[in-house]
Order: C-alpha cells, then structure tokens, then sequence
C-alpha cells in the first residue's frame, strides 16, 4: 500500500518540480531521496531473523525448489502485466488526445490497488497466489475493451484492486518459503524477479504498440499473466524434498 502512494504523489511531485525548477533540480531532489531512505535502512537495520537464531544459511538446494519457483515465476508475470498495462494506458490515452489525464487515470488505478491492499490484509482468509495473479491477467485483458478517457478509469478499477493483493502475497510465499537464516538470498531472488518482469514487461508491450494497439498490448500482457500462472500452478506441485506449504 505505501508504494501505491507513492506511485500516486511521486509523478506528480515529480512534474511539478521539474515544470516549477528544472529536470536537473529534480532529478537532484529525487536523487537525494532515495539517498537518505537507503541511509535510514542502513541505520535502522531491521532483522530479517528472530534475535539468537541459528546464522548459518540453509544450502540453497534445500529451499529453492518447485514451488519457490513458481512463486517466482508468478511474481515476474504479475510485474510484467503492471508494466505493460502502465505504458498501454498512456499510449492509449496519449492517441485519443487526453495526455493530460494521463494524472487522473494513474491515480484512480494507484487507488484501486490501494484499496485491494487494505482489502487483502483486513481479509481474515488469504486468497492463493497463483488465482490471484490469473485475475489479474483477465482483468487486464478487459481494459483492452477500453475507448473513451473516463472507460479506462472505470476498467482499470479491477486490475488496480489485484495489484497489491498479488504482489503482496507473493512476498508473503516467498518469506513462508524460504528459511529465517537464508531470508535475505530469497529476499534478493523476489526483488530480481521483479526487476525480470519490469524490465521485460515495458518493452513487449511498447513494441506491440507500435505494431499494433494499446488494446493489443494488453491483451497479450493479461494473456501472459494468466498462462505463466497457470504453469507456475503447475510447477508448485512437481515433487519436493521440502516440507509442504500451501501457497
């Protein structure tokens, strides 16, 4: 949810700066942001294991099986179906002449992502990942259906309501997954296959842009997302050494 507000402030904080000062003030500010948030992490040092634990590692084999796997798998999808949906919306919008509710349309899918997160931690069950990220993929298809300005306001509600709930539950699997003294490998793992599915994700679908449509890009990216869930469903279940949880 905290990085659903920031996606909501930080592009307009950013625009602004840059139209009141200049890209170079801003990229500074910016800059100096994440300086002094990575310096407050180093200083706090949060733990990432209970106080008097065992410190040595677990040997990678023992945890980074099949359903580690398809967390993974499941979590570069999910990153690839938000990346590719940011830059059809703008794409979209930017065709049919209303760039300058680009803002607007941002902020109602970062409020629907929002609202699915305090959804999804209020909520006394857990929905599975894996079903999670498969919703997510469909309803990204269905913004494709999108035309007017204020369509995409309303279609982009039940993919952003899937956003914080799918990647929230595969930070979850992944800590669930992964033993206390080996959290941190598993932990930089997640992150990488976050960057996979964003540094992929925005790309394919800018190039299915250019050849063929907003609409088309999503399609293909919710397409994507519900197979690779599909397949990392599948892959949770090959056999494993390790103690059985469920995702």
């Amino acid at each position: 949810m905290s990085v659903e507000l920031s996606y909501i402030v930080g592009p307009a904080l950013g625009t602004t700066l840059t139209l009141t000062t200049s890209s170079t003030t801003a990229m500074w500010i910016v800059g100096i942001g994440w300086l002094c948030s990575g310096s407050g992490l180093w200083w706090l040092d949060p733990p990432t294991r209970s106080e008097g634990g065992d410190t040595r590692p677990e040997p990678i084999r023992t945890w980074l099986d099949a359903r580690m796997v398809a967390v993974l798998l499941a979590t570069t999808s999910a990153l690839f179906m938000l990346f590719g949906t940011e830059l059809a919306m703008i794409a979209a919008l930017q065709t049919g002449g209303h760039a300058d509710l680009i803002p607007v349309v941002n902020a109602m899918w970062c409020l629907a992502s929002l609202a699915g997160g305090f959804a999804y931690g209020a909520a006394r069950r857990q929905a599975p990942l894996f079903g999670l990220v498969a919703a997510l993929g469909v309803a990204t298809m269905l913004v494709a259906l999108g035309g007017p300005w204020w369509s995409y306001l309303l279609l982009l509600v039940p993919a952003g309501m899937l956003c914080a709930p799918s990647l929230a539950s595969a930070s979850e699997a992944v800590a669930r997954l992964a033993p206390e003294e080996s959290r941190g490998l598993a932990t930089g793992l997640h992150g990488s296959s976050i960057t996979l599915g964003a540094a992929v994700g925005t790309p394919v679908a800018g190039r299915l842009i250019d050849i063929g449509s907003p609409a088309l890009a999503l399609v293909v990216a919710g397409s994507v997302g519900l197979g690779v869930a599909g397949v990392a469903a599948g892959v949770s279940r090959l056999p494993s050494s390790a103690v059985s949880h469920p995702i």
